[in-house]
């Protein structure tokens, strides 16, 4: 009877002791998520690759304050007002698909959702670079020396709970390679680069 009382007092110890570590664990990881959203954490290491990343800047409208790219995640730098406006080109020969639209020197980019795509071209419409996009495209934006081309996407889920993932990519327009430098749930910042 001593032996069938302690192995049940050992089951209750150890079912007691998974509970607490299961319960540990969801608050735990709630307690991440919460700090990942307030603090903008994200641990990927792709901006590394991109040369310019100091020059990129993130800014939310709602708390007005500038944030840039570092090793765990966005750090605010800054708070501002507003962000410097970029001017649309006009360009007559675009279609009803092209969602966003940006020039810098002699070459402009653009969205065409329909084929979703970013195409990368001149003023006359001429493509010379085509590279496709996996979400929506929100905002395009060259860097001060036009080596890279930054990509805002949004991934809408379409649904009632509007579940929007934000991914913002930097496209290397010397290979072609695209970096994830930042991506978070419904983490909506204008994007530019920064001239230095």
């Amino acid at each position: 009877m001593g032996k069938k009382r302690r192995f049940a007092d050992i089951l209750c110890v150890v079912a007691v002791a998974l509970g607490v570590m299961v319960f540990a664990l969801i608050v735990d990881g709630l307690a991440f998520l919460g700090m990942k959203y307030v603090f903008h954490l994200d641990f990927s290491q792709e901006y590394r690759q991109v040369k310019e990343i100091s020059q990129l800047r993130f800014w939310k409208s709602w708390d007005e304050k500038v944030y840039i790219r570092y090793p765990f995640g966005l750090r605010p730098i800054e708070k501002r007002e507003d962000v410097p406006e970029q001017e649309k080109p006009m360009l007559s020969w675009l279609d009803g698909g092209v969602y966003d639209v940006t020039d810098f020197g002699e070459s402009v980019a653009w969205y065409d959702w329909k084929k979703d795509a970013v195409f990368i071209g001149n003023a006359q419409g001429e493509i010379q670079k085509t590279f496709e996009v996996v979400y929506d495209v929100e905002k395009l934006a060259f860097s001060p020396d036009e080596r890279y081309l930054l990509v805002y996407e949004i991934d809408y889920k379409g649904e009632i709970t509007d579940d929007e993932y934000c991914y913002y990519r930097v496209i290397d327009l010397e290979n072609g390679t695209q970096y994830t430098v930042y991506a978070g749930y419904r983490e909506w910042f204008r994007v530019y680069w920064e001239e230095q």
